[in-house]
Order: C-alpha cells, then sequence, then structure tokens
C-alpha cells in the first residue's frame, strides 16, 4: 500500500522526530465518501494501520511514541467527494509530530 516516495517521507520524519526529547507521533486514516459508513471506517483505520506499521517496523519508532491511530472514516475532507481526483485526495493518512511544550523548555 506504502509507495516507495510515501516510505521515504516516513522514515525522514521518523529519523527528525528521533532528534526531539518526548515526541509522539500521532497518525490518522481517512476515507472518501464513496461506500457504507462501516466499510469507510475499516478503510481509514487500515490505512492509518499500514504507516503505524512501517514506522515501528522498518523506521524503528517504539510503540510508545506512537497515538493509537485514528480511523477518521470520512470526516474532514480536504477535497470534495462528488469528483474522482477529490475523492483521491480524501483517501488519505495525516501524520503529525507532536513535542510536548513542557518537556522541551527548560525550567526556571
Amino acid at each position: 500500500m506504502l509507495g516507495d516516495k510515501d516510505k521515504a517521507e516516513l522514515s525522514k520524519l521518523a529519523a527528525r522526530a528521533a532528534k526531539l526529547p518526548g515526541y509522539i507521533i500521532e497518525v490518522k486514516g481517512f476515507a472518501d465518501s464513496t461506500g457504507n459508513a462501516a466499510a469507510n471506517q475499516t478503510l481509514s483505520k487500515d490505512r492509518a494501520f499500514v504507516v503505524v506499521n512501517y514506522l515501528m517496523q522498518d523506521s524503528n519508532v517504539p510503540p510508545r511514541r506512537i497515538v493509537s491511530p485514528g480511523a477518521m472514516g470520512i470526516s474532514n475532507p480536504v477535497a470534495s467527494n462528488e469528483t474522482p481526483e477529490g475523492r483521491s485526495q480524501n483517501r488519505r493518512v495525516e501524520v503529525k509530530v507532536m513535542v510536548s511544550k513542557g518537556i522541551t523548555s527548560s525550567g526556571g
């Protein structure tokens, strides 16, 4: 499911994140509006898990550094579901690196 370009981007993200103290990686999967709600929920979960598995297995990200993957279904579309191009854009995974300000800031 992941292309070579996606794998390279995820590997770079994992390497950059590893240099940040207290980092957490958030992964959310999305679907387009085609099909029923239950199927879209499953598809979005499966997309997120493919990314999580790659990060853990191939990029050596410890499981404790990944927030439980979010299955977002058809919520938050980035494009119209009325066109094939829009539906393609809505079938996606968003990956975000977060760092707690309490962990990174020096106390005073």
